[in-house]
């Protein structure tokens, strides 16, 4: 009697999860009208096509013909707000003694991280207006931490962790048609003659921007050139380390070639 109790709440529970499986399955959006097909004729990854299918029928596709990456596709085309896909995340070494206001006395060697994190924000006041001037419309202070254990008691120093998110501007004129596209990517890092020398975390990321911008494509060879995510390592008298990832749009290439649906015919 206990196995056929058991047997048969097994059965419900089974029965349960895949009645909700169905639901979740059939709620989700129809396949995108439109195909790009790549004349290898090759069909693509069962997980990108079911990728593909959840996405809406304007967004891009990538280069190869494969769907793009739903974070890197939200923020190529959400730019009217500040957007966790588009983020510009700096770590940094400071002194703890620079955190202090005029006057006030250090904190006891065990609270230094507390007093750290406490201040951490201070660090983050000038880095969303070097965005603003650069690349952005708008910036927000999303974190700024002191990395745990990076404390140096000796030094009295500590690394910092700011992650900052941004929006960008409005672009010159409308964005071409999605489906006759692709969307370019190109990671950019700071070149070896422009890594040193920065006096300030400001000027290092000041630079990072300035080499991203830089690395845009000529107005014919792509389109809405963006800046979407940027990360930059600096520590006072030591060369700089950053990267930022920069997107466009550019006319789709010969290999791929625009399919239309495959539908089932009319019953009948």
């Amino acid at each position: 009697m206990l196995r056929f109790l058991i047997a048969t709440g097994v059965t419900l529970m089974l029965l349960g999860f895949g009645a909700a499986g169905w639901q979740y399955w059939q709620s989700l959006p129809d396949a995108p009208a439109v195909e790009m097909v790549a004349e290898t004729g090759t069909p693509p990854p069962a997980s990108a096509a079911r990728t593909a299918a959840a996405l809406p029928q304007s967004w891009p596709i990538s280069p190869t013909g494969g769907a793009v990456a739903v974070t890197d596709v939200r923020a190529f085309l959400d730019q009217d707000r500040s957007e966790p896909a588009r983020s510009a995340v700096i770590t940094l070494t400071a002194t703890l003694d620079d955190l202090l206001a005029e006057g006030e006395v250090p904190p006891e060697p065990v609270f230094s991280e507390v007093f750290g994190d406490i201040r951490a924000p201070l660090l983050a006041d000038g880095l969303c207006p070097v965005l603003t001037k650069g690349t952005a419309r708008l910036c927000v202070v999303h974190s700024a931490r002191v990395v745990p254990g990076s404390v140096d008691l000796a030094r009295g120093t500590a690394r910092f962790r700011i992650e900052l998110y941004y929006g960008l501007g409005p672009d010159a004129g409308a964005l071409p048609d999605l489906a006759l596209h692709v969307l370019d990517q190109e990671p950019v890092t700071i070149a070896p003659e422009n890594a040193t020398g920065h006096a300030s975390v400001e000027a290092a990321l000041a630079a990072l921007i300035d080499a991203a911008t830089a690395a845009c494509p000529a107005e014919e060879a792509g389109q809405a050139c963006r800046v979407l995510r940027l990360s930059l390592d600096w520590a006072p008298g030591q060369t700089a380390s950053g990267q930022a990832q920069v997107s466009w749009l550019r006319p789709l290439p010969k290999s791929l070639r625009v399919a239309p649906p495959i539908d089932p015919s009319p019953e009948g």
